[in-house]
């Protein structure tokens, strides 16, 4: 009993700058951060304008979503049952009415009444939901590979989290087997168990402050976007996507030593590929190109058996209208992983470009049939609707 839905991390190929959300597999080492180091208050006039939902906000519940949960519990005494009850019904709730969008970054109530939601938003409306039916829920971090996708300019390296959710343990009952769920949102569909660490709340709330940040860091509402990356970091300073971000932030507004500073926190805490790639774009900017290439390398050689790199590739190919090369990468993405939907489109796309409509048939097809989403169904149909006109 699986719905999937993604985490984000974006990266801006423009100005060579990586944006993480967060959601995905920090594995964070046991580092102190003193936040106060890295903040910059007088850099962002109107920050403190900015009203940051506290806790209590994104966790709490509505009165809607408290009787949705008492009707899916009513007159269930087993804590085994309870917890397949309410997760079949978000579950049946989500299917009728859920759409992702990996840019709702809402509260619990607000993804229950928008009935729009991405992974971490999902994961905390379920949290909360499990909590009021008192039962045990814990947030996972899942260490999944690299998955990229690529929409409206922008690459996104994805991640992920989910959760398990088990009876409680009460006074005068324990459970020697909980027999609990892990509950996964994700459109990737992921066949393969991937490790998991549990984290706890402060850091899903700082992810959620995060995810806010680099939507207004996108939209260029640097103060906005500082808002929310303070409050990330006074919450959990250990998360290493917080400094990643904050340096792009910094690096943006031409805070080129503070931005530097963000990236090395970064990489302190978690040495990914994100943060040391935004570290080698500075030392290029700033004249250290052998220290750049050093650290490019690295990444070029772990990256070419992922096929999301290649297909990141294919899309920046793609956009500078090298139709020949954007194929050649599309292939080898397929070559390496030949289910997901996002290949076989840009394959399409690409022929269409070059006037192969037969081709771009073939591959719309295709990507229709490995569609995990309804709406991405109905998508691809309407262009194959639309291509039976021309």
């Amino acid at each position: 009993m699986m719905l999937r839905f993604a985490m984000q991390k974006w990266m801006i190929p423009a100005v060579l700058l990586s944006l993480i959300l967060s959601g995905c597999a920090s594995q964070t080492q046991q580092v102190v951060v003193n936040p106060q180091t890295h903040l910059a208050d007088e850099l962002f006039d109107g920050y403190q304008n900015i009203e940051i939902e506290p806790e209590a906000e994104v966790f709490g519940l509505s009165l809607a979503m408290r009787s949705f949960v008492d009707k899916q519990i009513l007159r269930i005494d087993d804590p085994k049952a309870r917890i397949r009850s309410l997760i079949k019904g978000i579950f049946d709730r989500s299917h009728m009415n859920l759409l992702y969008d990996s840019r709702a970054n809402t509260t619990a109530a607000q993804t229950f009444e928008n009935g729009i939601a991405n992974c971490l938003s999902m994961s905390i409306m379920t949290y909360a939901m499990a909590d009021y039916a008192n039962l045990d829920v814990r947030f996972q971090d899942v260490d999944i590979p690299e998955f990229w996708t690529f929409a409206q300019g922008y690459s996104m390296l994805n991640g992920h989290i989910n959760l398990k959710i088990l009876p409680r343990n009460e006074h005068n009952t324990t459970y020697i087997r909980k027999g609990g769920l892990e509950v996964d949102f994700d459109p990737q569909g992921y066949r393969v168990k991937f490790p998991t660490e549990e984290i706890d709340k402060q850091l899903i709330l700082a992810m959620f402050y995060n995810n806010k940040a680099a939507d207004y860091l996108v939209d260029e509402d640097y103060p906005a976007a500082y808002a929310y990356l303070r409050a990330a970091a006074v919450t959990a300073p250990e998360l290493s996507e917080i400094w990643v971000n904050m340096g792009v932030l910094y690096r943006l507004n031409g805070e080129l030593q503070r931005a530097e500073q963000a990236y090395q926190q970064a990489i302190t805490l978690n040495a990914s590929q994100t943060a040391q790639e935004n570290l080698a774009h500075l030392y290029n900017l700033t004249g250290r190109h052998q220290m750049a290439e050093e650290i490019l390398a690295r990444i070029e050689r772990r990256r070419l058996s992922n096929p999301f790199y290649h297909y990141l590739l294919a899309e920046q190919a793609f956009e500078q209208a090298h139709w020949r090369q954007a194929i050649d990468s599309y292939r080898r993405a397929l070559a390496l992983d030949k289910s997901k939907h996002e290949f076989y489109y840009g394959l399409a796309k690409t022929y269409y470009q070059m006037g192969d409509l037969s081709a771009t048939e073939r591959y719309l097809k295709m990507a229709k049939r490995r569609s995990l989403f309804h709406q991405d169904e109905q998508r691809y149909q309407s262009k194959l609707n639309l291509l039976t006109r021309i």
